[in-house]
């Protein structure tokens, strides 16, 4: 079953060819204007709305159907159109094919760098193009006008011509003006890049792809490849990565569109690939058999992107604790122990352990850090529908509670009617009894997650990696069992067997936060868990595991020793 979420970007990939058909079909089947200017005044604003960089030949056949409404006019009024009318057609959808051509232009520019000496750019800016585009989609209103406030009769198509045809020249000469710049310059462009990444000589590179939004998966890794001796460059193959990558490092980063420039423009002396995620395009690199591919992944819980069959594909696999080996087999992927390496995980060496027994601490702070509803009914293990009642149940106890949700809650809007309520039960207890509660920007901007760990002495968590995180700090937990799965929950989310399990009704809240809270009988167990999903490895120096490993495949290259 879909998310509303899924659902609605269905909706949204129709949109820009269904509204101009509805246009049509509002000219031919109903004589009132008011209404065709409502539903082209609403297609124009939609394909103008800075979703993202409006490229050109972005939405060129949805505006090229709705340039041709006059068209559909003439045919419902039974006349017929000038030659000026037709002339001025003509023109518009001119503009638009050459954006079209423009848009396979841009689409062969391979490489854009960021922290080189040179930084090629082999093609327009964002700006210009997204100005070229609004100039054509402009003209597409100018042949509407006439037809939108007085008719053909009253229409002036010699000035409508005179409007779009500057546009035409125009953008024919960025065609033109980019065709010359690019075409040729592809192979120069990829040479000058090699060049000065050979001279930098990395002895190992980050390799990233994935959709928007998601870099924060290599940002976390950053401080620790910057440990690593010797230097080290980020290839992305999505160029909405590289503003990000290059606020997040110092290092050479290289946007490489298409296949043909990636071995082009890797250094003979790098010996070895990180990967932080399973996304698709990672195979055209681990496709390199003279490099050492080892994933990473960006977190460890119990979702399937921890145990993808994909990660089979490469040559090493690290890993935190010996849970993250068993995951893979759990869950029938066959991958071969020796394969894996168990390397800690480095960033939860910033959290600390207290030494505090939490039934001595008289005002508890407890994080409730709820996991989103996923893009599908069977990934949904949010429990904000229990939200309400959890935080709820937290106050009546005094406590102070710290309430940072995912980032792609508010995708859901059952979630968010609960996210808003869990948010005014905090401001208005907050404004009683003076406790810090924190949520939104306080929670999620201004602090970090492990700075938000770090504050609590208790967490309420969901089926994340947040669980395998907390375990470091030994203090205790509960997680929400959200899809009611009863006695079956500990086999879906094996940390629950570390944890207080609240129940997906919520009826057992009381009991769970008398253990949370006060008694804590799982504290022998959590410790066992700690070991076991993130590495029997001492505190101090336990983020140099992964550095000293790390560093050796790397010395070694594709030999694969350590």
């Amino acid at each position: 079953m879909l998310t509303k979420i899924t659902q609605f970007r269905y909706a949204q990939a129709l949109l820009p060819g269904t509204l101009p058909i509805l246009c049509h079909a509002a000219i031919l089947f109903t004589p009132w204007r008011p209404l065709w200017l409502v539903l082209i005044a609403a297609t124009l604003a939609y394909y103008c709305y800075p979703q993202e960089v409006n490229t050109p030949g972005r939405h060129a056949q949805g505006r090229a159907l709705l340039a041709f409404t006059p068209v559909t006019a003439a045919v419902a009024a039974g006349t017929g159109l000038s030659i000026a009318w037709s002339l001025a057609l003509l023109a518009t959808a001119a503009m638009i094919a050459v954006e079209a051509l423009l848009a396979k232009v841009v689409s062969a520019a391979k490489i854009a760098t960021a922290h080189l000496e040179t930084r090629p750019e082999t093609s327009d800016s964002p700006v210009r193009r997204s100005a070229l585009y609004y100039l054509s989609t402009f003209a597409v209103l100018v042949v509407q006008v006439p037809l939108l406030f007085s008719g053909f009769a009253a229409a002036t198509p010699y000035a409508v011509v005179l409007a779009a045809l500057p546009t035409a020249v125009l953008a024919a000469a960025r065609f033109a003006g980019l065709t010359h710049r690019v075409l040729p310059s592809t192979e120069d462009i990829t040479e000058i890049v090699a060049a000065e990444l050979d001279r930098r000589a990395p002895t190992f590179m980050v390799y990233f792809a994935g959709p928007k939004d998601t870099t924060y998966q290599l940002e976390m890794w950053v401080p620790y490849f910057e440990r690593i001796e010797g230097s080290y460059f980020v290839m992305t193959r999505e160029r909405h990565h590289l503003p990000a990558l290059a606020a997040a490092t110092d290092a050479p980063v290289v946007f490489v569109q298409g296949q043909g420039p990636i071995d082009l423009v890797i250094p003979e002396t790098v010996t070895t690939v990180f990967y932080v995620n399973n996304g698709m395009k990672n195979m055209h690199m681990v496709r390199n058999p003279e490099l050492l591919h080892v994933q990473l992944l960006h977190g460890d819980s119990e979702k399937i992107s921890s145990y993808n069959p994909v990660t089979a594909m490469y040559d090493r696999v690290f890993v935190a604790g010996q849970a993250g080996i068993d995951r893979y087999a759990d869950h029938g992927v066959h991958i071969p122990l020796d394969k894996f390496d168990i390397v800690g995980r480095p960033q939860v060496s910033d959290l600390e352990v207290p030494r505090t027994e939490i039934g001595s601490v008289e005002s508890p702070t407890v994080l409730y850090a709820p996991t989103w509803t996923g893009f599908y009914e069977d990934a949904n293990y949010c429990s904000l529908k229990l939200g309400p009642k959890l935080v709820g149940a937290l106050l009546e106890r005094g406590a102070t509670v710290v309430f940072r949700t995912h980032p792609y809650t508010d995708r859901n809007e059952g979630a968010k009617r609960k996210r808003i309520e869990v948010e005014e039960l905090l401001r208005a207890d907050a404004a009683k009894t003076g406790r810090a509660h924190r949520w939104g920007a306080a929670a999620e901007s201004e602090m970090t997650l492990f700075d938000c760990v770090n504050t609590a002495d208790a967490l309420v968590c969901d089926v994340s990696a947040v669980a395998s995180d907390w375990l470091y700090t030994e203090k205790p937990f509960a997680v929400v069992d959200a899809r009611k799965e009863g006695e079956a929950f500990a086999a879906t989310f094996p940390p629950a067997r570390a944890a207080y399990v609240v129940n997906g009704s919520g009826s057992n809240i009381g009991p769970v936060l008398d253990e949370l809270l006060g008694t804590d009988s799982l504290a022998g167990v959590r410790a066992e868990a700690k070991t076991y999903y993130l590495g029997d490895f001492p505190a101090e120096g336990y983020d140099r595991v992964f550095i000293e490993t790390a560093q050796k495949y790397i010395d070694n290259g594709r030999t694969g020793t350590a």
